[in-house]
């Protein structure tokens, strides 16, 4: 509800009088001063149209209902590979003026299952979304938690400092893998028997190039780790 306040204003005239003289005559008014020059309408740039507007909530929450049954069967997939893979993923969606979902990744990820997450982020490709009110983008953002496959054993969690030397080691491989739109990532890896390493996914604040993520996990799925005391173990690192 939008509540407007209205101001009150009193008017008083104070009307004052002489005694004695009649008063002397009043000066003659001075000439009104010429109105000041209209402002100059701003000039249209190609930055005004690229803003971010706003989507309808209940209309996206929709359009995540509707790529559910394609995020199970991501996950479904996902879990023949990795028996054990499991976790929260945040999504966002960043929808264009033809509601369509122009980008798609994840803002947070425990997975750590990229052909999983990539799965999933074409499942969302795959419906349609509102269109944006006044910008030429919106964000759509949900989340959603899925359990491992019951019976599988739990992954034992490792400290990131676990691995910070075999990640220090690998970091001209990694520079070389990022791309234009690079962003700070957040890597979850599954380590197995004699520290190889069994999963890998990865999730950004804001959209990334998908090819140099893929080369990222890559390259930190063919590093050896350390031998973790229990398999499977999972860690998360900032990149």
């Amino acid at each position: 509800m939008l509540a407007r306040r209205y101001g009150s204003g009193l008017l008083t005239a104070l009307l004052g009088f002489a005694c004695g003289t009649p008063p002397a005559p009043a000066a003659p008014a001075p000439a009104p001063s010429a109105p000041p020059p209209a402002p100059r309408a701003p000039t249209p740039t190609m930055g005004a149209s690229a803003e971010l507007g706003g989507l309808d909530e209940r209309a996206a929450e929709q359009s995540f209902r509707e790529s559910l049954e394609g995020l199970e069967a991501c996950i479904q997939d996902g879990v023949q590979r990795l028996e054990f893979i499991g976790g929260s993923i945040e999504f966002a969606v960043k929808v264009d003026s033809r509601s369509r979902a122009a980008d798609v990744w994840a803002a947070d990820s425990t997975l750590g299952e990229r052909q999983t997450e990539k799965c999933m982020f074409d499942a969302l490709r795959s419906v349609s979304w509102p269109a944006p009110q006044g910008g030429a983008f919106g964000i759509a953002r949900n989340s959603f938690d899925f359990s491992p496959r019951r019976g599988a054993k739990a992954p034992f969690v490792w400290d990131a400092g676990k691995v910070a030397r075999v990640v220090a080691r690998l970091d001209r491989r990694l520079n070389e893998c990022r791309g234009e739109r690079s962003q700070p990532l957040l890597i979850t890896l599954y380590i197995g028997e004699g520290g190889k390493a069994l999963g890998g996914g990865a999730a950004s604040e804001g959209p990334v190039d998908e090819q140099a993520v893929d080369c990222i996990v890559d390259t930190l799925l063919a590093a050896d780790y350390p031998t973790p005391e229990q398999v499977p173990t999972k860690v998360r690192f900032q990149l």
